[in-house]
């Protein structure tokens, strides 16, 4: 939360309204990239995943954002082992992070 509060203020309705958006965009573009990752397209899963990466940092979702990075290069070699074995770890952590939001 610090690094959102750092991007936006405290002020807690802008930090809900700013969660609530980055979860609904973020649930979006996951069901994109399990698409893209289901159908073996790493280099369509890679740009989602790079989609996803910047908005997870700046809500200070940092894990997520790190997993989003490893995707993003994994889809741009189009090495579909390494993302596979990623996929597990993103769908674990964004679960996580829409909990964390939940709970908020």
């Amino acid at each position: 939360m610090d690094v959102l509060k750092a991007l936006i203020g405290a002020d807690e309705a802008m930090v809900r309204e700013f969660l609530h958006d980055f979860r609904i965009s973020a649930v979006s573009i996951a069901a994109e990239l399990r698409t893209a990752w289901a159908a073996g397209q790493a280099a369509a899963a890679g740009a989602l995943a790079h989609k996803l990466k910047s908005s997870a940092r700046s809500v200070g979702a940092l894990a997520l954002g790190e997993l989003c990075a490893e995707m993003e290069q994994a889809g741009k070699a189009g090495d579909t082992e390494t993302l596979a074995a990623l996929f597990h770890e993103f769908e674990q952590e964004l679960l996580s992070v829409e909990g964390f939001i939940e709970e908020y």
